[in-house]
Formats: structure tokens, sequence, C-alpha cells
């Protein structure tokens, strides 16, 4: 059949069909563009934040990448947050800069495996027997392009046992991380743990966090201990020793943080507080094929003897920023 368009219901019908296409492609791109227009404020929060440039007002951002890198580069104790920045250098040269940050750093209740950004973890308070570090950063800027080179830290106990009894007598005291009271009883801790546990596999000792003690009239010495746990290759229903347990890779193992007590008259371990950190590879392996095997624990690594090589009189009771790079 054969239909025949006057010129003007040619326009309205292209009218309408092209008024129905833009109605369409409208509402398909506002779809697409929902998620972004969202996101915008977290997008345009993160394009805010200045780079580490050439220009000497960029020594605040400076300060901020040397945090986030050494906090990326500390595989033991807790995370740490900027305090003040204490001094800087700059001195450019052809296509870029150097610059040196001298930061102060306080540590903060976020074990290292803790996922959460160091921006958000908890500062400790002052009778909680925290450290702080003094740390020299030296930056390459090439082409506004920055580059760490090397960082050293000097970490001490925010104040020593002798200065916390001037100031506060009650309050608890820092032992050495490998106090063989406070060791014996993480062991119990970490047994009573798996007894309780109710993941598929084992968790084996990482590291003791801290370890502190006070005395209380009225129970006796008491031991605080912190410590981290790592899940191991080891099914709970698998007829071997605990200790022969190989730690799984840390980024396909659960992790654990635990705070408790021990009370040493009655020898007795007190509730156990514990927060999981979730693997941050949940891809299971394919069938047949062995859990990849790792390096070793930081505490039993090159890397630890290392660094405790390059460290001057370090203090037994906390864990130390390494220094960068490790020579």
């Amino acid at each position: 059949m054969y239909i025949d368009f006057y010129p003007s219901q040619v326009h309205l019908c292209c009218f309408r069909v092209l008024h129905l296409v833009v109605i369409m492609a409208a509402t398909h791109l506002f779809a697409v563009l929902l998620p972004c227009i969202l996101a915008l404020p977290g997008i345009m929060a993160e394009l805010s934040q200045p780079g580490v440039t050439c220009a000497e007002e960029s020594v605040k951002a400076a300060a901020s990448l040397g945090v986030l890198y050494i906090n990326k580069k500390h595989k033991h104790g807790f995370k740490f947050k900027l305090q003040e920045v204490k001094g800087s250098t700059y001195q450019q040269f052809s296509g870029g800069c150097h610059i040196d940050v001298t930061l102060k750093l306080v540590e903060t209740k976020c074990h290292f495996t803790n996922p959460k950004p160091h921006q958000e973890c908890e500062l400790r308070r002052w009778n909680e027997r925290g450290a702080v570090a003094s740390c020299s950063v030296e930056f390459w800027v090439m082409w506004d392009v920055p580059k760490i080179l090397k960082y050293e830290c000097t970490t001490k106990p925010e104040r020593t046992n002798d200065e916390m009894i001037r100031v506060c007598p009650n309050c608890p005291k820092l032992l050495s991380l490998d106090d063989p009271r406070g060791l014996s009883a993480v062991e119990q801790a970490v047994k009573r743990f798996n007894q309780n546990s109710k993941y598929d596999n084992y968790f084996t000792l990482m590291e003791v966090a801290q370890l502190t003690e006070g005395y209380i009239i009225t129970i006796g010495t008491i031991t605080w201990l912190k410590f981290a746990l790592i899940e191991t290759t080891c099914p709970r229903e698998a007829e071997l020793t605990f200790a022969s347990c190989t730690p799984r890779c840390p980024d396909r193992a659960h992790h654990i943080f635990c705070q408790t007590s021990y009370y040493n008259t009655h020898k007795q371990i007190g509730q156990l507080d514990c927060e999981t950190y979730q693997p941050k590879n949940t891809e299971p392996l394919p069938e047949g094929q062995e859990e990849p095997v790792c390096r070793p624990l930081f505490h039993q690594s090159a890397e630890a003897c290392a660094c405790k090589a390059m460290l001057e009189s370090p203090e037994v009771s906390i864990h130390h920023i390494c220094p960068f790079p490790l020579k």
C-alpha cells in the first residue's frame, strides 16, 4: 500500500521519531552516568588533593605521601599517623628538585594488618603506652613525578616506664616483646582461640604486638596482651601438631588481632577480644593446585635481621619503623 505524505506530515512524523530517540538516549545516558554522578564528591575530593611537585608549598603533600609510604612498607606492629611536619629543605635543579621533610609520627591502634586507612585509625590515649617516631624522608621530583629515595626513623615509646611512673604511678608499664611470662600467656591465648574458633583452618601467632603490666590490689598483677594471628594451611580436623602448620600467603589468609588480660596470680586468661580481617584474594585455587608457599613471616625473615642490624639501641618493648631501603 502506498501512502503519500504531505511535507507537513513528513516533518511532524520525523519530529516525533526524533523526539522519541532523544528521550530514549537521554534515559540510557542518565542510567550510565548515575553511578558517576553519585561518586562525583569522592572523585572530586581525590582530585583536589595536592600532589608532590617542585613548588615550595607542596611540603604538606610530601609529608602525606611520606606517611602513606612508611605505613605501606611497615610490616609489623601498628600503623602511624602524622602529628606534625618538623622541618623541610628544598633544592631545585634542572627538570626537578630534591625535597627533605622531617616528620613526627604517632602510633595508632590499628595493627598493620588492619585494612583501615591510617588516616581513619584511632590514636592511643596518653596512658595506653603508644610509640612516637621522628622520620627523615628524602624525595626526588622529576617532571612533577615524585619518588621516595629513602627514609630513616627513630622510634621510641612516647614515655619511658620511668617517665610514666612520675606522672601516673598506677598506669601500666611496658614489657619487652619477648618477656617470658608474657609469651607464655600469649601462647595460652592462641591455644584458646583455636579451641573456640569456627574457622576451617588453624591460626598461628604472627607477632606479639604489645605487652603491658599493672597491679590492682584486689586482683594482683595483670599482664595485658595484644597479638596478631594468621591463618595456616592446616585444616582443623587434620591430625597434625599445631606447630607444624604453615601460614597461608598474606593476601590469601584471614588475619586476627586480639587483646586480652592474663591474671598472673590465678594463671588465667581473660576473655578474648578479637577483630577479623578478611583475605584480599578470595579466588579459589584451581582443582588439584596446592596452596602457594610464600616468604616467611616478617620476624623470621632476612628483612627483620637487616632492620635490627641498622637500628641504633632499639627499645625492646615496641615495634620500630625499619629504614628504607634496607642496605
